[in-house]
């Protein structure tokens, strides 16, 4: 059986820029003790230094970046040793100390733009909020974890309903189908922290408890404004029964001046309570005489909404 054998090779390390004057002497010193083998005891000596002085007074003896004892040669640990002894205390590297300061006010711009990220994100959760007909919870997903971090989703504690008939179950994200085979693993609702799931903050915006009318439809809506705007009428022609009219429009036929036919449209918004005929007559812009279409305030909602 062949023996795997582990090499470690140690990277080529930058250019020194000691900022004391005994560096060369210390270099010369610890270079004449690296002769034969370490030994334990050598070893244990420069663990302890590294331990007591740290990281930082390290890269000052060595005038250059301190990777950790097992990334730098043998002769640095004892020039650590020597240091140590001579009980120096030199500056860091001015290019250390330069790039210290950069990476500083790099992580400070990054806070900053993070703090008032999360909140352009909290003002905006609680106009969602502010206008839900629920309470909702924002809870993070305790299973997966994305590049951001786990995504924090929304929950409700009673079922609710969005588009015409989309069911958002109790206790699950808003995002989430009834039926999913995987459920998301949500942990406990969490304070002063608003969702980042996408979905769950679309679906916040439009659902609705159970009891709620549906909301218009694009069509719907499209009646709904065009009744706002005044023109629809209902006019009982010579002939025939009483036709709903957008009078903007004209139709073909004998009684195409009168506007193209909405009965249909009219009709659907009103079984919803949505508009109201006047009774009284008013005429049209081009000067017809029918009853024209408004809006309840069930209407306005809907439209608005």
């Amino acid at each position: 059986m062949s023996r795997r054998i582990v090499v470690t090779a140690l990277l080529p390390q930058p250019d020194p820029e000691p900022m004391y004057p005994e560096y060369e002497e210390l270099r010369q010193e610890a270079r004449g003790r690296d002769r034969g083998p370490i030994g334990g005891q050598n070893i244990a000596r420069m663990e302890d230094v590294v331990q007591r002085r740290g990281a930082d007074w390290c890269t000052a003896v060595l005038g250059r970046p301190f990777p950790g004892l097992r990334r730098v040669p043998s002769e640095d640990g004892f020039m650590l040793i020597v240091a140590d002894e001579r009980s120096l205390e030199p500056e860091l590297p001015e290019s250390i100390v330069k790039d210290r300061a950069v990476e500083d006010s790099r992580r400070k711009e990054r806070e900053a733009q993070a703090a008032a990220k999360l909140e352009a994100e909290k003002r905006r959760w609680a106009l969602v909020t502010g206008s839900a007909p629920v309470a909702f919870a924002v809870r993070e997903n305790t299973r997966h974890t994305g590049v951001r971090g786990s995504l924090r989703h929304i929950t409700a504690a009673v079922d609710l309903l969005s588009g015409r008939s989309r069911r958002h179950k109790a206790g699950m994200g808003l995002c989430e189908t009834p039926g999913r085979s995987n459920p998301l693993h949500l942990g406990e609702p969490l304070e002063d922290l608003p969702p980042t799931c996408k979905r769950c903050i679309e679906y916040a915006g439009q659902v609705r408890t159970l009891d709620a009318p549906a909301p218009p439809t694009p069509s719907e809506l499209e009646t709904l404004r065009l009744i706002q705007s005044g023109v629809v009428f209902t006019f009982r022609p010579a002939r025939g029964g009483p036709t709903a009219r957008d009078t903007s429009q004209r139709s073909k036929g004998a009684w195409g001046h009168l506007g193209r036919k909405v009965d249909a449209a009219v009709q659907k918004a009103e079984a919803r309570g949505w508009v109201v005929k006047d009774k009284e007559h008013s005429r049209t812009e081009g000067g017809s005489l029918g009853h024209r279409w408004r809006l309840t305030e069930a209407g306005t909602a809907a439209l608005e909404g």
